[in-house]
């Protein structure tokens, strides 16, 4: 029997990815994905014609989203499997996070404009999806577009990264109640990509908060990191996840692929969502 995987962090031009929800499933069938789960930031805008197009393409498919957070001064990433779309509470939140990275866009483009860079909120704007949420990302790609920057990676590393003198700080919520809109959802709450940043120096503490897993695979860990993750989601009775986190084209080549979440991992987590529906 041929073995089957999964890629259950992906990101649509809802938020900061590239490719459309159509796109998406396009490069997943390519990858020979049998699975996949679309995440953007703090939005399900693409979630249901991404599962229509993967639903039609013959793949498994997870209503996701990935929800940004805080604990203390560390910015949390919180990804949610199999939410109701109609759930007002998490709704509101989310859109209240939308609103929050608009006037977070503006705010940075009005002090690009104040050190002599020209751009402006409606270019900048044009570089997301449909009724996307913008953000630094779409900054960055402008930038890089008017030769203010070398490349999108340049344009964080030279102006709109932490710490740089165009950053502005992106409002979030709190892990509980993060984990508690998603629960209240109907979903499962997974920690993202704990070895990006400095989510593993507060590990211990996070893992207090009543996660259903971690994500174990990702695109920027390495062998021994997801080793170490998958032995500590063993001593916790965490499911597993992983993803490619890819946004598509935007940063050079597609990431999709480069993740392959084995099969029983994706039926675990799908399994554990029909339940909590029933």
């Amino acid at each position: 029997m041929t073995a089957r995987y999964a890629d259950l962090h992906l990101h649509t031009h809802y938020s900061d990815g590239s490719d459309s929800p159509a796109r998406v499933v396009e490069r997943a069938v390519a990858a020979g994905l049998s699975a996949i789960a679309i995440t953007d930031h703090d939005t399900l805008a693409g979630v249901e014609e991404g599962e229509a197009k993967a639903r039609a393409a013959g793949l498994g498919f997870l209503r996701g989203v990935e929800i940004s957070a805080s604990h203390g001064k560390h910015e949390v990433h919180i990804l949610g499997f199999g939410v109701r779309m109609d759930d007002a509470a998490l709704n509101d939140a989310l859109q209240r996070l939308c609103e929050s990275r608009n006037e977070r866009a503006a705010k940075i483009v009005e002090r690009l404009n104040g050190f002599g860079i020209p751009i402006t909120l409606d270019a900048v704007t044009a570089h997301a999806g449909p009724n996307a949420a913008v953000g630094r990302m779409h900054i960055a790609r402008e930038l890089h577009a008017t030769g203010h920057a070398k490349s999108v990676q340049d344009a964080f590393n030279r102006y709109i990264g932490s710490g740089k003198r165009a950053h502005v700080p992106k409002a979030r919520l709190s892990c509980e109640h993060a984990i508690e809109l998603i629960h209240g959802a109907g979903g499962l709450a997974f920690l993202a990509h704990p070895g990006i940043g400095t989510t593993h120096t507060i590990l211990p503490s996070l893992l207090t908060f009543p996660f259903d897993g971690i994500e174990v695979y990702h695109s920027k860990h390495s062998p021994g990191k997801s080793d170490a993750f998958l032995q500590l989601a063993r001593e916790r009775n965490l499911i597993v996840t992983g993803g490619s986190d890819c946004h598509g084209e935007i940063k050079g080549q597609a990431e999709m692929g480069k993740v392959k979440l084995p099969w029983e991992w994706y039926s675990r987590i799908a399994e554990a969502i029909a339940r909590g529906a029933g």
